[in-house]
């Protein structure tokens, strides 16, 4: 059977250190304190059977919870073939497009890299004259907005989810509605 060592005592000379300065003072409210917060015989733990017994109900909470982490996985998309292939499509091929992103003075013109449908990297277009292939922190930081999870993918109306086409409804009625006044009365509310 294990025996358990006994407490370190403090040493009778050279350094000792402490950890406030109620502590040095050793005041008897400190002692109170002292008492309260770690009673004698908290640390030692000498019974075998609980021991063990806790040693047991632990193992199997782990366990437990390694089950339930295999639950916390990400959902599988299933990859749906094309209806009809584009034509010079090759499944793996980085393919090119050239686009621009819109910007309050005008436009940036880029290259969009895309791997199977999704874009991985964008890049000034060299062959533009206003840019000569540089971009700035906003295009490069524009992938990840992609792939935010936080991204809008409903339209919501008063809290509610509509469809498609209410919205565009909506939209296109708010349009002839502040059309007839140049726009009067109509804000827009958005992040930059």
């Amino acid at each position: 059977m294990k025996t358990i060592p006994p407490s370190c005592p403090e040493p009778e000379i050279g350094r000792r250190y402490w950890r406030s300065l109620d502590q040095v003072s050793d005041t008897p409210e400190f002692r109170q304190w002292l008492e309260r917060e770690f009673p004698s015989g908290a640390s030692e733990f000498t019974d075998p059977v609980s021991r063990r017994h806790f040693v047991k109900i632990m193992s199997a909470s782990f366990a437990l919870a390694g089950l339930g982490l295999t639950g916390c996985r990400r959902p599988e998309s299933l990859l749906e073939p094309f209806a009809q292939q584009p034509e010079g499509y090759v499944h793996g091929q980085a393919q090119h497009f050239a686009t621009a992103m819109p910007t309050r003075g005008g436009a940036v013109p880029l290259v969009v890299k895309a791997h199977d449908g999704r874009p991985v990297k964008v890049e000034g277009n060299p062959l533009h004259p206003d840019s000569n292939g540089g971009t700035d922190r906003y295009v490069q930081a524009s992938i990840l907005d992609l792939y935010d999870p936080d991204r809008a993918r409903r339209f919501t109306r008063a809290g509610n989810s509509v469809g498609a086409a209410e919205a565009m409804d909506f939209l296109t009625g708010l349009g002839r509605r502040f059309g007839e006044n140049k726009g009067e009365g109509l804000a827009v509310l958005m992040e930059p």
